[in-house]
């Protein structure tokens, strides 16, 4: 036992003999390698709210310590997203709402190092970075409130709204536009001026693009269009009497400070320029010399014109400026719908309009309005082949297919006619006589191949009382008959003879006869008038409309024939007895005589005369009787 205790004791006093160095095991200084992590997101600090308001690229710059990479974390919301290799994350809204959400980034990096604490891995790097991300998905990103307006100065002014959108900081607003072909570019670097004034624009298709730039490199530049026309409405060149021998034509006074030129025809020569809207003509008949047209008066159809509309200061028209096209009519008598007359009382000094069921009474001396009105027992849909004045009566006389209506002058009293007859009457072609005596035919039937030819026949009615007055027998019913204004001769013709016979009290007197020779076996076309004025002067048409026709006229009361004039029957005046004709495109006007030209012209378009007034009709958009006094065109 003793043995035992002294043992142990020896044991003691060696081991506390023993020298022990713990700074060299315990305390050896390993240092931490150095380095850190930053993160940066296109320019964007940390702890930043970024707005989001369509999908976007948002890049990333992270730098990392040498190292091992232990955690390289994103995530949106609390959910993970993963970056693109190229170093950019991808955001988007993903509700219909604003709402936010947190990206956070988290990383680690080992730094190898050889310390305890190293190696325990409580020397690693870390790094944690957090954006408040905004999402804003029902956002325009486009410029607003673009428009434009008109300076003081009379200019065209582009103007906008400055964006007022959190992290779109504008930079610039770059603006192209065109004229005259030709692209112009304008930079407004000052962010605050949202406005542009283009003198250029006056007129015309105007396109601008507007690329607005952004200060943010994370921003989409903005490319917004705006386009506008500034035009003049169609139909809107007027020409109107000034005097009886001059005239103007104007158009509307445009919008923007500008210049005017004026040409007729397609591309046709200018024949004024300035800042007037509107031409002046002191001379209608000199203006008229040398064009195709009998100036103003054009035709159904109208004048093409054109209206240049350029910047003010222009010093030159070119051909691609801008430009208004459109028609010009003469001055007109604006119509209704539906089938149009025109009739006269020359003793009353009325012409007398009808446009459907709408009936209007004008002035022959002036055609000023004298009264109008719209007949509502009158079908405006029905197509009336005739219309007279019944000059004795006061009455206007409309013929249909199966009676006569009756219109009183005042337009207030209206009442339907036929006349009693065994036979079905042709009201259609009936004919009223100044005297008040209505020439009518019957129906005409075909006839059976092979049967004999069946005589033709013209009654006449007295209008007042319907009583038949007299009855006109002639061998041919397919024969043509044309009856004078005044109701005293009528002229029954085929294209080998016109028989022309006297009315008087019920009586039909054969008064002059012409025979016409066959030609190769045939015979020309004929056509027979009366002259609307000297109802004793019967006019004849050979071959009308050809270019060899021949026109010549028959005194009835002496039997003279004039010389015969290559060109064709049109109509005659009522009021003077000048007689209209055409040849080709040629409008010539003969005195009553057929002796003497008063005046010709080309591509005129003439369907009637009243009181030294020509009219047609013009059809489209706007149907007019258009009219073109002449007095001072004729030849002295």
């Amino acid at each position: 036992m003793k043995r035992s205790i002294f043992i142990l004791l020896g044991l003691l006093l060696l081991i506390n003999s023993c020298e022990y160095n713990k700074d060299e095991i315990y305390y050896s200084d390993v240092q931490k390698p150095e380095g850190e992590i930053t993160l940066n997101l296109t320019d964007f600090p940390s702890d930043l709210k970024i707005y989001i308001y369509k999908r976007t690229r948002i890049f990333y710059d992270l730098q990392l310590p040498e190292g091992d990479i232990l955690k390289k974390k994103f995530s949106l919301g609390g959910r993970e997203i993963f970056p693109n290799d190229d170093n950019f994350i991808l955001l988007e809204p993903e509700k219909d709402i604003e709402y936010s959400e947190m990206l956070v980034v988290d990383v680690e990096v080992d730094p190898k190092s050889e310390s305890i604490a190293g190696k325990l891995g409580l020397e690693n790097y870390i790094g944690k970075f957090q954006y408040e991300i905004i999402f804003l998905p029902n956002v325009e990103l486009h410029l607003q409130n673009i428009s434009h307006r008109k300076t003081n100065e009379g200019y065209f002014e582009l103007v906008w709204s400055k964006p007022e959108l959190e992290q779109y900081t504008v930079d610039k607003y770059r603006i192209t536009y065109y004229f005259n072909n030709k692209e112009y570019i304008k930079e407004i670097t000052d962010p605050n001026i949202t406005n542009f004034v283009d003198s250029n624009a006056v007129f015309g298709y105007l396109q601008y693009k507007i690329e607005t730039y952004f200060k943010e490199p994370i921003r989409e530049s903005w490319i917004d269009y705006y386009t506008t026309k500034v035009e003049f409405p169609k139909n809107s060149v007027k020409f109107e009497y000034t005097g009886v021998n001059s005239g103007k034509i104007s158009w509307p006074q445009n919008e923007y400070k500008s210049k005017y030129a004026l040409a007729l025809g397609y591309y046709g020569d200018i024949i004024y320029e300035g800042e007037n809207n509107f031409f002046e003509i002191d001379n209608l008949s000199e203006f008229s010399k040398n064009k195709f047209y009998f100036f103003p008066l054009f035709g159904h159809g109208g004048e093409w014109i054109e209206i240049y509309v350029v910047p003010f200061g222009t010093k030159e028209i070119e051909r691609n400026m801008p430009i208004h096209f459109d028609t010009l009519f003469s001055e007109g008598i604006i119509l209704g719908q539906g089938d149009k007359h025109i009739s006269s009382d020359v003793s009353k000094k009325i012409i007398f309009v009808k446009a459907g069921n709408k009936f209007s009474l004008y002035n022959s001396n002036n055609l000023s309005l004298i009264y109008e009105k719209t007949i509502t027992t009158i079908n405006p849909e029905s197509w009336n082949e005739r219309v007279f004045c019944s000059e004795k009566s006061s009455k206007f006389f409309l013929t249909n297919e199966k009676w006569i209506d009756l219109v009183s002058y005042d337009l207030q009293n209206h009442e339907k006619i036929t006349f009693s007859t065994n036979e079905k009457l042709n009201y259609v072609f009936a004919h009223l006589g100044t005297n008040d005596i209505v020439f009518i035919r019957p129906v005409v039937d075909i006839i059976p191949e092979g049967e004999p030819e069946v005589e033709g026949k013209l009654y006449a009615y007295e209008l007042r009382t319907k009583e038949l007055k007299g009855t006109l027998s002639f061998s041919n019913k397919w024969d043509e008959t044309v009856i004078s204004r005044d109701g005293k001769y009528v002229a029954v013709y085929n294209d080998t003879r016109i028989l022309v016979h006297e009315y008087n009290q019920g009586n039909f007197t054969l008064i002059h006869r012409i025979d016409f020779p066959s030609l190769d076996g045939g015979y020309e076309k004929i056509r027979a008038y009366f002259n609307e004025k000297n109802t004793s002067q019967l006019i004849i048409t050979q071959s009308p409309g050809m270019y060899n026709n021949e026109m010549y006229v028959v005194n009835l009361l002496n039997g003279l024939e004039s010389s015969k004039i290559r060109t064709s029957y049109v109509c005659s005046d009522p009021f003077t007895g000048n007689i209209i004709t055409n040849h080709g495109s040629e409008c010539i006007m003969f005195d009553p005589l057929f002796t003497s030209e008063l005046f010709r012209h080309t591509t005129t378009d003439v369907r009637h005369i009243f009181n030294n007034y020509f009219f047609t009709f013009g059809w489209g958009d706007i149907p007019k009787l258009y009219y073109l006094e002449i007095t001072n065109y004729l030849k002295k």
